[in-house]
């Protein structure tokens, strides 16, 4: 009985893991039909992507037995998706700047493009303290 506790939690996080990606892929496509898309739709999207990710493969790692240095490759990993996720932001930081450039608006009259621009530093920022 003790052999299976594990076995249902790693099925049971990979079922979560599924449920993520399905959630994701969802609102993604939720997404395209708004006009003005939230900022932080790129980062949510990609968190998701992440997250869900990890609750497949993780627990069938953890079940292979594969767990000696996962933590230190683990945040490597993370610490360069914070940086692929800041890369995506910033794209779409620029798409809304070059939209406020064209209407003749300062970029601070715009808080989603200033949200943006802060989410590109967290996400810089975190992926620093993963890595380090």
């Amino acid at each position: 009985m003790e052999k299976f506790i594990p076995t249902i939690i790693g099925i049971v996080l990979i079922l979560c893991g599924v449920l993520e990606l399905y959630l994701t892929y969802r609102y993604s496509q939720n997404i395209k039909k708004l006009k003005n898309q939230p900022p932080t739709a790129p980062f949510a999207i990609w968190s998701g992507l992440i997250f869900g990710l990890f609750f497949i493969v993780g627990p069938i790692i953890t079940m292979a037995g594969g767990l000696k240095n996962m933590s230190q490759m683990t945040s490597i990993i993370v610490g360069i998706l914070f940086w692929i996720a800041a890369i995506f932001s910033l794209a779409r930081a620029e798409q809304i700047r070059k939209k406020l450039k064209a209407e003749n608006k300062p970029l601070s009259s715009s808080p989603q493009a200033v949200a943006t621009y802060v989410i590109v530093i967290a996400a810089v920022i975190s992926g620093l303290i993963a890595i380090f």
